[in-house]
């Protein structure tokens, strides 16, 4: 099957699964395009690929995970968790001139750390504290009690502080 046939059979399931977990319109339209240009250059060096959709999957699942890196980079430390946990452990004197290394560290732990969350508190927390949106807007747009959200998002701050703080112990050990 060609590129331009799977692309126009599979453009709308695959942009919505993109879209299932991207909320930027824009960026989900990108994901979709650059996907099917790595297809297009593998299949120039190639010369075939068998399961040309479950190829694309594959590379929008990375695209994903990089978006969601390049997002919480710049959104954690807006993060209410990632601030009290720098603030405490940069006001640690013994940390030194590490501190940019630390401070690097400890985002890409927070970030794997989010990563391990249950989906249904990973959603409150990220909707929360990285898009910045109210229980009540997220409440309104999902039908999911402002309860429910607080309590999701409570667990995770509270699993997230304690992956973290476990990471920050571990640090102050070896300085």
């Amino acid at each position: 099957m060609s590129i331009e046939n799977t692309y126009r059979r599979e453009r709308n399931r695959i942009l919505a699964w993109i879209r299932s977990r991207i909320s930027d319109p824009e960026d989900a339209e990108d994901m979709l395009q650059e996907a099917f240009l790595a297809a297009t250059a593998e299949l120039d060096s190639v010369g075939s690929l068998e399961y040309l959709a479950g190829y694309v999957y594959a590379v929008l699942r990375n695209k994903v995970i990089d978006w969601y890196r390049r997002r919480r980079a710049q959104g954690l430390l807006d993060s209410a968790v990632a601030q009290d946990l720098l603030e405490q452990t940069l006001a640690d004197p013994s940390i030194g001139p590490e501190r940019q290394s630390y401070q690097a560290l400890l985002l890409e732990e927070l970030a794997a750390a989010i990563e391990e969350l249950s989906p249904e508190q990973k959603f409150a927390f990220v909707q929360s504290e990285i898009e910045g949106k109210t229980l009540r807007q997220i409440s309104e747009e999902t039908g999911i009690p402002e309860g429910t959200l607080a309590a999701r998002k409570s667990y995770a701050r509270e699993y997230l502080a304690k992956r973290l703080n476990d990471i920050r112990s571990l640090f102050l050990e070896e300085t």
